[in-house]
């Protein structure tokens, strides 16, 4: 469902509908905006007494910092607590466990999953306890809702069954036990020696047909990948209705493709669900609507700031800047403004198209909702996401070759203003239409007006030269 189809009315014309949406009173998603930030404060407080007496990392910053966690009383008090890096985690993850005494029997450690594609490479261990995963069921079952899935629905789980666990694949098979959906795990990834577990993406195929999946889950290269596939066999996916392409950045291009290959088996208008996953927050923020903001399902477990790069700073609603984590009500690992190393933008309030209340990350960049900082750069006091211009111009018919590139003015000048260029090669269509064309959907995506230059194709990309094409040049 695009942005325009769904109301507030029918979102919650469709929880009246389901039971399971219908009977679950203490979401906090249907509360007013002033009384879930009321929530928030009672568990944020609560959160950071728990990190002052048994939390290792957090007590002995607390102590060398001077915080004192009484004093903390609101969310925009938690500007006082410094801000925790990536690194910091990486280097002693049982650190921030809490190590409550004495235990209760909801603290003991349940699950372990783990991140992927840090920068160091490592794989971190993120540790839940019992309270943890009760917590973690209702937030799938509310990002469910918010997609909303249904108990008739059969979903197939893409995600690779891997070596460590990892939030995708697990918190598939976690809401759709929430809801009560039919769940087929497709068990794709590649066989560990002597394990032959895993099937090939033809198999998965199958699996869908034969089981009528009415939702797809997994990540977003492999989901266009599994349909461009089914559209080369002639698959049979007509009963999908909804892909959930979690954790890839899956611009409005290549949701329209998805629907075009999903067309030729005959698919209705299929609602592509581009969320965005933190194993920080153990689970997917996704969309109500497309492009209608990714929506954290559990603002009374999470909470989001938007930071300035170089100040540390809170940023006002709808600004790009840091995505930081603090959570709000957990046993097993804590984390209090973290950040998780991407660039954002975030919203809060009621939303317009569903009627929720939370944060929700809101697009700013292109077509996408996040982009890792260091992909990002500022040109002209902007922030610009390259992969989101990527994306606008993937498309564009009649241009062979193009290359971004951003200079000064007057490269001699260290305090010249930036510009951005586009540098095109085209065939088959008037240069004109095309620059014009070009022009509009890099100024959609970044706010800047590009200038335009037509070059023949081997001054960009040679293929007898080089292997890949550069794209992107910084050349200040």
């Amino acid at each position: 469902m695009k942005a325009g189809e769904l109301t507030p009315r029918k979102a919650r014309e469709f929880v009246a509908r389901w039971p399971v949406y219908r009977g679950d009173g203490d979401n906090p998603l249907w509360l007013e905006p002033a009384e879930l930030k009321a929530l928030q404060e009672s568990n944020l407080r609560r959160q950071l007494q728990l990190a002052a007496d048994f939390s290792p990392y957090y007590r002995e910053v607390f102590r060398r910092e001077g915080v004192d966690p009484g004093r903390i009383r609101t969310l925009e008090d938690l500007e006082r607590v410094p801000v925790t890096s990536k690194e910091a985690y990486l280097e002693n993850p049982l650190s921030f466990l809490l190590v409550i005494e004495p235990p209760d029997a909801l603290d003991a450690t349940y699950e372990i999953t783990y991140t992927s594609g840090t920068t160091t490479g490592a794989p971190a261990p993120f540790f839940n306890s019992a309270y943890d995963m009760y917590n973690i069921t209702l937030q799938m079952r509310r990002m469910a809702e918010i997609c909303r899935m249904n108990p008739e629905d059969t979903v197939l789980n893409l995600f690779p069954y891997a070596g460590l666990p990892h939030v995708g694949f697990y918190r598939t098979v976690h809401f759709a036990s929430a809801v009560g959906m039919k769940l087929v795990n497709a068990m794709v990834g590649r066989d560990a020696p002597g394990f032959p577990l895993h099937r090939s993406m033809d198999e998965a195929l199958a699996l869908a047909q034969s089981h009528r999946a009415s939702v797809l889950a997994g990540v977003g290269r492999y989901v266009r990948r599994f349909l461009v596939r089914a559209s080369q066999t002639g698959a049979d996916l007509s009963s999908l209705r909804l892909v959930m392409a979690l954790g890839d950045a899956v611009p409005e291009g290549v949701r329209e493709e998805m629907r075009a290959l999903l067309a030729k088996g005959d698919a209705d208008e299929v609602f592509v669900n581009n969320g965005y996953v933190l194993t920080e927050c153990q689970g997917p923020f996704v969309e109500c609507c497309e492009f209608g903001g990714n929506h954290n399902s559990a603002p009374n477990l999470y909470h989001l700031e938007i930071l300035d790069p170089e100040t540390m700073r809170p940023l006002p609603e709808g600004e790009v800047g840091m995505l930081a984590v603090t959570h709000l009500d957990r046993r097993g690992t804590v984390l209090l403004r973290y950040l998780v190393g991407d660039m954002a933008a975030v919203e809060s309030g009621t939303c317009p198209h569903c009627g929720r209340s939370g944060q929700r990350l809101v697009i700013r960049m292109g077509s996408t909702y996040a982009a890792r900082a260091e992909r990002v750069i500022r040109v002209g006091g902007k922030l610009v996401n390259p992969e989101a211009v990527k994306s606008q111009l993937a498309g564009v018919k009649g241009m062979v070759e193009y290359q971004l590139v951003v200079e000064k003015e007057d490269p001699g000048n260290l305090f010249s203003p930036d510009r951005l260029i586009i540098r095109l090669s085209v065939a088959g269509r008037m240069r004109q239409d095309l620059e014009k064309e070009v022009v509009d959907k890099v100024s959609e995506a970044t706010g800047i007006t590009p200038l335009i230059q037509f070059v023949q194709s081997p001054e960009i990309y040679d293929p007898t030269l080089v292997l890949k094409a550069t794209r992107f040049l910084d050349r200040r």
